[in-house]
């Protein structure tokens, strides 16, 4: 389920302490800045009757990242390190605000950047490894393969049918290592997820043969690694 709403304190308390009560995960994006209308950390606190404070690790983060700008650190980039006093910083490689991950019982409320490549990147760091943890299966397994030949956009159908073929027992992400029409490569990552080990690399070794056979017709060279 997908909600927006504005930058209202009030709205985004409300949404929050809805959202608990229909899910195990909450991921929301947008208002982590500096600026007035950035209003998410603090009504996350509220809404969960938390402190909003400055988060240590944050802050030394933060802190870090403008001195190496050479500059200053004022109150509306701290506000940035601010965050539910029970709440965990998510490294945030590409921008500066982290996210926050906290958690409320059995419950886990993510909130992240606005930026999509900031998103990516916590989802890819941090926030992936999370989401694993929660899931229903026991026990996954993963492995990669190297693409040449064809472009991601190309690539792109072929792990969607293998995606819905296999939904909820795997994740396929593509990470583009060549230039999309002059030379392409990709490295592929695949994840399988199962309630036993054996299960998980019996769906994993179908997926790599079935998609490494796929793009092998599109006149791919495909190494699995």
């Amino acid at each position: 389920k997908m909600l927006t709403i504005l930058d209202d304190e009030d709205e985004i308390v409300k949404a929050y302490r809805e959202a608990v009560k229909e899910a195990d995960i909450i991921i929301s994006t947008g208002g982590l800045g500096p600026t007035y209308d950035d209003k998410t950390s603090e009504s996350l606190a509220k809404a969960f009757n938390e402190k909003w404070v400055v988060n240590p690790d944050a802050y030394e983060e933060i802190k870090k990242k403008f001195e190496e700008a050479n500059m200053d650190l004022t109150p509306a980039r701290i506000k940035m390190a601010k965050m539910p006093e029970n709440a965990k910083p998510l490294y945030n490689s590409a921008g500066i605000a982290p996210g926050i991950l906290l958690k409320i019982d059995d419950k886990s409320i993510i909130a992240l950047p606005g930026v999509p490549k900031e998103v990516k990147a916590i989802f890819e760091e941090s926030l992936e490894k999370i989401l694993r943890e929660k899931a229903p299966h026991k026990y996954y397994s993963e492995k990669s393969m190297k693409v040449v030949g064809i472009p991601e956009s190309s690539a792109a159908e072929y792990i969607e049918k293998i995606m819905k073929k296999y939904h909820g027992n795997v994740y396929i992400k593509s990470h583009p290592r060549g230039h999309e029409i002059r030379g392409p490569i990709l490295e592929i990552h695949i994840t399988t997820y199962a309630k036993t080990r054996n299960e998980g690399e019996n769906i994993l070794n179908k997926i790599l043969n079935e998609l490494a056979e796929l793009l092998e017709e599109a006149e791919a060279t495909v190494e699995i690694t």
